[in-house]
């Protein structure tokens, strides 16, 4: 096994949608089942259709084993990166003073799950994102040699663009707007991986992936990132008993009542969306609820969580392969 810290440096802006976003809107995320679908895409291109199934799928022995695990895709600012607020609360501080934070960097995230003092710390993103007072220095100083003019609050922002749909009878115009996600100059996102079979393909498929794009709207360019990776060591502990998962985890049936055991503390999100592949398609898949990046959880940091839930829509005979919905967890060890 070895472990990763990966980089995209967007090449533009991005559209990451959601269950209950419209087109006028975009996530800050991508992610873990996102991206997993999105290798699976590059990885037929790549290697042949059936080497998804025989690289990337179970084979029905009852035995196997993802062949990496990965975690969502989340904000980076230069050398600050950026991880999703634990559903803990917050040690030595009052929870409410954090209740409207949705993004904390790695070091406060580490001592948050140290469960040590906080170090000093201050707001960005208009009070969304929080940072010690040591990484903004640094933030400052890297993020000004690409940005002078850099406010010192916005390092990504959502936006919108008007555009315009004709109707195809009447050809009468209708104005309907599209979001986008734009990252300050020296920002973009960050993932970690556990390399465990395939490495060899796997970094040809993420290279590629910079190329086609991640996301939404990709025939307009958007998505598009240039990659860098690193080996490197978990800046968290290890754990026997809980921990906080930085993917979407979908619990196998024998595996509920050991992660939801007292002690834990999760949110649900609710994951649907079109089949893809190298080519679209006008079918869905099945909706499936996961629990969410920042929840607690119940177990051993050494184990692997989750599974892949088939979300294959029934009654559809021309559909020639299963569809699996990404749910393997990505653990940082609680003390």
């Amino acid at each position: 096994m070895s472990l990763y810290s990966v980089t995209l440096t967007p090449k533009g802006a991005f559209h990451l949608g959601e269950r209950g976003i419209g087109y006028e809107e975009t996530s800050e995320l991508v992610h873990a089942d996102t991206l997993f679908g999105a290798l699976c895409s590059v990885w037929s291109l790549l290697y042949g259709e059936d080497a998804v199934q025989a690289d990337l799928l179970p084979d029905g022995s009852g035995t196997w084993q993802p062949p990496f695990l990965f975690s969502s895709a989340f904000p980076r600012a230069g050398p600050v990166r950026f991880y999703p607020k634990p559903l803990l609360a917050p040690p030595g501080e009052d929870a409410t003073e954090w209740k409207e934070v949705d993004w904390v960097s790695q070091s406060l995230f580490v001592a948050w799950l140290a469960r040590g003092p906080l170090p000093e710390h201050r707001r960005l993103q208009g009070g969304k994102a929080a940072v010690t007072s040591d990484e903004f220095e640094q933030l400052r100083s890297h993020v000004r040699k690409h940005f002078p003019d850099w406010s010192e609050d916005v390092l990504w922002k959502a936006t919108r663009v008007p555009r315009v749909t004709l109707d195809v009878p009447t050809h009468a115009s209708e104005l309907w707007h599209f979001g986008r996600l734009h990252f300050a100059p020296g920002c973009g996102l960050h993932v970690w991986v556990d390399v465990r079979r395939h490495a060899d393909r796997l970094w040809p498929a993420f290279r590629l992936l910079g190329d086609v794009g991640l996301g939404g709207d990709r025939s307009a360019g958007h998505g598009l990132f240039e990659l860098e990776l690193q080996e490197a060591q978990p800046p968290w502990s290890a754990s026997d008993t809980r921990f906080v998962t930085l993917s979407p985890v979908w619990p196998t049936p024998d595996q509920a009542a050991t992660l939801l055991a007292d002690g834990c503390a999760y949110r649900l999100v609710t994951r649907t969306g079109w089949i893809g592949g190298v080519l679209p398609t006008p079918y869905r898949r099945k909706t499936v609820r996961l629990l969410a990046e920042g929840s607690v959880l119940t177990g051993s940091t050494s184990a692997v969580w989750g599974g892949l839930a088939d979300v294959t829509p029934e009654g559809l005979p021309d559909l020639p392969y299963r569809v699996y919905r990404w749910g393997y967890a990505f653990c940082a060890g609680v003390s």
